[in-house]
């Protein structure tokens, strides 16, 4: 035996020295991949999970003190406004230390950081404006609040979809750091099975090692794996993951929340199951092109629930890479902006709509006639514009009381409406004045029977809950391009008219083109021009 070692040792040195240098090579790179992994899962947790937490706080305070200013503007409650202040300075208060827990150590990307920039230049601009919002409610000037508010709700929603953006990248980094972590993961799992069987040959005490290291390693990524899947299951944003064709393999609990639809009904089904139709085929061709030449799409969806619910989703899809580079799956991330999409519309209807009444106020009024004079021009037709003062309403307001004065104006409004065409207009200006404006008309003779009609009708008795009252109409017609050349000139001389047809006697109409010269100097030379 000593002389087969003595005639092969330089052989057996050889093998040993080699399976050494294999050895630490292996063991190298295993270790390699541990730090690798480790970074990975702290990236994941420090430069993604916590800021995606950090900036839904900082989302959801903002949304808050959004929807509490509007809640304070909207309703003329003084103690309920005190509370909404109270809320709103709150939620300023949230959002700084959701911004300052999150700027800067939570940015873990430079397309992150770009954003991130973005929100903190645009971040002052959003406290002064809650501020200035905040301050006029406090000196009870909510129609100053709410048009300062309308003034910069672009900037606000431009500000609440960087929010947006900012989670969607974390979470697009997120999903990329899982793929390469399961990558690294069996990577390292194989160069440590090749240490395993050379340790075996030569190294037991290195293999020994080795397999320690490795059984750490299986521990802390089983641990990052469940921590992940928590924050999977308890986010509050809808996450649905489909492999290359599209075909769903997991989803979370809110999910189900916002498309009735458990996991058990999705897997290996197509996300057209949700499909509304209401977005064309062109839309989704859209949308596929989007996702193979980019690898992300954000924009919002119209999708049905399992209930048959149409809801407005806010939806946003990244792909995950395989070793390849091609996309082996797909994680969208998704949320019901139906409630904030109706605040939004009623926001916008409030600034255009009488509240009492639902009738256009002065402001739509004003776009409308403008448009229909434009109209006019094109078409070589006429306008007329009907001001309308009730006759008596103070007297019903008075004796009455605001609630009865208000059905009487409710009702006043319904029978105007319908004396007219629908494609003709119906406001009111405020008080008891209303305004008709009738397009593609003729002269008076087409006029004044719809006129005459209108005073039939606001001068029939309403019916309340205990008796009826009665108003009638004094209203003053002026017509396009006769009586004036632009919108306002037409109102004022419908107004004009409307206060001589109340000194005739009341319950009465008059044209301004009728006005006597000697009474009404200035009208009449105008109108005659």
């Amino acid at each position: 035996m000593k002389t087969i070692t003595r005639l092969y040792r330089h052989q057996i040195a050889g093998i040993l020295f080699a399976g050494v240098a294999v050895l630490i090579a292996l063991a190298s790179s295993g270790l390699a991949g541990l730090a690798r992994l480790d970074a990975y899962t702290r990236t994941l947790y420090q430069g993604n999970m916590l800021p995606i937490a950090q900036l839904n706080e900082l989302r959801t305070a903002a949304l808050d003190a959004r929807r509490e200013f509007w809640k304070a503007s909207q309703f003329l409650d003084p103690v309920r406004t005190a509370a909404s202040i109270r809320v709103i300075e709150a939620d300023e208060v949230l959002t700084e230390k959701a911004w300052n827990a999150y700027y800067p150590h939570g940015i873990s990307n430079p397309r992150e950081a770009l954003i991130a920039d973005r929100i903190a230049n645009g971040l002052p601009t959003f406290r002064a404006v809650l501020r200035k919002a905040v301050m006029l409610l406090e000196r009870g000037d909510r129609a100053a609040a709410a048009k300062w508010f309308d003034d910069n709700l672009e900037f606000l929603n431009g500000f609440d979809s960087l929010m947006g953006q900012c989670i969607d990248v974390n979470s697009w980094q997120a999903a990329e750091l899982a793929g390469k972590s399961e990558s690294v993961f069996r990577t390292m799992f194989w160069a440590t099975f090749a240490c395993i069987v050379i340790c075996v040959a030569g190294a037991v005490s290195v293999s020994i090692w080795l397999l320690r290291q490795r059984d750490d390693a299986l521990s802390e990524s089983r641990y990052h794996s469940w921590l992940a899947n928590r924050v999977f299951e308890l986010t509050r944003d809808g996450v649905m993951i489909t492999d290359s064709r599209g075909n769903i393999e997991r989803v979370n609990p809110a999910f189900t929340r916002v498309t009735g639809y458990a996991q058990q009904e999705v897997l290996g089904r197509n996300p057209r199951l949700l499909s509304s139709g209401r977005q064309p085929p062109e839309f989704y061709r859209a949308f596929w092109r989007s996702l193979k030449e980019t690898g992300h799409w954000h924009g919002e969806v119209w999708n049905r629930k399992k209930s048959g619910d149409i809801y407005l989703e806010s939806l946003s899809v990244a792909g995950v890479q395989g070793r390849d580079g091609s996309y082996t799956h797909y994680v969208a991330i998704l949320s019901d902006i139906t409630q904030r999409h109706q605040h939004e519309q009623r926001l916008r209807n409030l600034a255009t709509h009488d509240v009492l009444t639902g009738l256009p106020n002065r402001v739509l009024l004003d776009e409308r006639l403008k448009h229909a004079i434009s109209r006019t021009k094109r078409h070589g037709t006429h306008i007329a514009v009907m001001f309308i003062d009730l006759d008596g309403f103070k007297q019903v307001n008075d004796t009455r009381g605001h609630a009865v004065g208000d059905d009487v104006l409710k009702a006043v409004a319904e029978r105007l409406v319908h004396s007219v065409r629908e494609s003709d207009t119906v406001a009111r200006l405020g008080g008891d004045e209303f305004v008709v404006i009738l397009e593609e008309v003729g002269g008076m003779r087409q006029i004044e029977p719809v006129a005459r009609a209108v005073l039939t009708a606001v001068g029939q008795p309403i019916a309340l809950r205990s008796d009826a009252v009665s108003v009638t109409p004094s209203i003053g017609i002026s017509l396009y391009p006769n009586d004036a050349a632009n919108a306002e000139q037409l109102l004022l001389r419908a107004d004009r008219a409307m206060y001589v047809a109340k000194n005739m006697g009341k319950n009465n109409l008059c044209f301004f083109s009728t006005l006597d010269a000697a009474s009404h100097p200035q009208p009449a030379t105008t109108a005659t021009v």
